[in-house]
């Protein structure tokens, strides 16, 4: 219960440091809430008070840890009712998909995302964003080729 707390009130610190990922990354798969669970989608949502800090997405180790925690929760079968990181983090972000998508670290969190519960949703919300993905993974005159991007066009097909 206390690693919980401390969790759920230091999520962004722990969400970007690598040692305090893992430990994030632990309580989640053992002490699943939906307290934590809001906490962490609160961050991804909420642009740090630290003018230089990056947005999660983009954050070289806050994307790992929102896409290993999106890995952690794919491996585990779950039932419509379970409690879900991805069906809290899907519900959030279903308008700014394309946005996300448009970011190489962001392109792989969502790549991530598709292999959890929600993929059949967000493959759909992704769609129309398809072009605009397909053009950054490709590269090319003027846009710089974005590796997460080819890993997210995989993921949808």
């Amino acid at each position: 219960e206390l690693l919980v707390d401390v969790c759920t009130k230091h999520t962004e610190e722990l969400m970007r440091s690598k040692s305090g990922s893992k430990v994030l990354i632990e309580v989640c798969e053992n002490f699943a809430s939906e307290e934590l669970f809001q906490a962490i989608v609160d961050v991804c949502a909420d642009d740090s008070e630290d003018e230089k800090a990056l947005p999660l997405f983009e954050d070289p180790v806050g994307h790992l840890t929102m896409k290993h925690l999106f890995l952690s929760e794919s491996k585990k079968s779950s039932d419509d009712d379970d409690l879900s990181l991805a069906r809290m983090f899907y519900a959030k972000f279903e308008e700014e998909l394309g946005s996300i998508a448009t970011s190489n670290r962001g392109a792989f969190v969502l790549s991530s995302l598709l292999q959890t519960c929600v993929k059949d949703e967000a493959k759909k919300a992704l769609k129309s964003h398809k072009k605009e993905i397909t053009k950054l993974a490709k590269g090319g005159k003027d846009v710089k080729k974005l590796a997460g991007c080819k890993v997210l066009l995989e993921a949808l097909k």
